[in-house]
């Protein structure tokens, strides 16, 4: 009988004591059961070593930087702790269902015209403490960069990528926040993303959030990243226009988050007409203490 392929579960966390338990649970609880996790705590001030230093299990462990360091510097740090053929992500706040990495076996026999694999999930609100799908359409397979350019839809806490892929491509660490959106686009170029149409994944939306409360640095991240582009390229020159479209959006959120004014309200009218601009306008006549509750990915 073949053994199972070792999955290496890549945890970072920095401040994580609240989420912690449910999210070490969920892994403690998988029913494939050929994993490490390597936990990679960024300096954490709280609880959090304590609480998964608790869980008694060999294959939980633990590794500290230094220094706080950059997220994904952090996490091109864990990668080198990894010793599985493959690899995958989860964020301290989020959580898996049990049957998560059992379900994946068909991509762990594929081909290695696959690099990684993903799915849907759940957007779970923490303040009204209900479930809502983060698609409600099926993800394609194959070769998918054009419909990533054109709309994102790869969750990390949903990735299985190769350990040799993961490798030769990283993370950029330059990055706060779009690090996984960059390297997953690098990886598309070259190789096939397998999907998955389950809702295994669970992501927590909650007002800690790092993106939702970071959308200047969000922007700023994404307008370098749409600078760095070679639009000579086949994909980036045939995608412009949907990539553009995303830098105004959030150009236009982050304004609205600073300064309120009436001159906004003519970008926002020459914004394509789509779901985007209804939102962009709910936005402007809204107060921005209610702006700051929703969360508009």
């Amino acid at each position: 009988m073949k053994k199972k392929e070792l999955v290496s579960i890549v945890i970072n966390c920095y401040n994580g004591e609240k989420y912690l338990n449910k999210t070490l649970n969920s892994v403690l609880s998988q029913t494939y059961n050929n994993f490490e996790v390597i936990f990679f705590d960024n300096c954490s001030t709280d609880k959090s070593s304590k609480i998964f230093k608790s869980f008694n299990d060999i294959r939980f462990k633990y590794f500290k930087t230094n220094k706080k360091i950059s997220l994904y510097k952090s996490r091109n740090l864990a990668l080198r702790k990894c010793k599985g053929n493959f690899i995958t992500f989860l964020d301290a706040d989020d959580w898996w269902e049990k049957d998560f990495l059992k379900s994946r076996k068909k991509f762990f026999k594929s081909s290695r015209k696959y690099a990684f694999a993903f799915s849907n999930c759940y957007h779970y609100y923490e303040k009204n403490k209900k479930y809502k799908k983060f698609l409600n359409y099926d993800l394609p397979s194959g070769d998918i960069l054009n419909e990533l350019l054109k709309s994102y839809f790869v969750k990390l806490s949903t990735i299985i990528i190769k350990r040799e892929i993961i490798k030769r491509y990283k993370f950029n660490s330059a990055y706060n926040i779009i690090g996984d959106y960059d390297m997953i686009i690098r990886v598309s170029e070259k190789f096939k993303g397998m999907a998955f149409q389950d809702f295994l994944v669970n992501i927590r939306i909650h007002k800690k959030n790092f993106t939702h409360n970071n959308r200047g640095i969000f922007y700023k991240e994404f307008k370098k990243w749409i600078k760095d582009q070679n639009f000579k390229k086949k994909h980036i020159k045939k995608n412009k226009f949907y990539l553009m479209k995303k830098l105004n959006y959030l150009r236009i959120i982050n304004l609205l988050l600073n300064s309120k004014s009436f001159d906004l309200i003519f970008d926002i009218l020459k914004f394509p007409f789509g779901f985007e601009k209804f939102k962009l306008m709910i936005i402007y006549f809204s107060p921005k203490y209610i702006f700051k509750m929703i969360r508009w990915t």
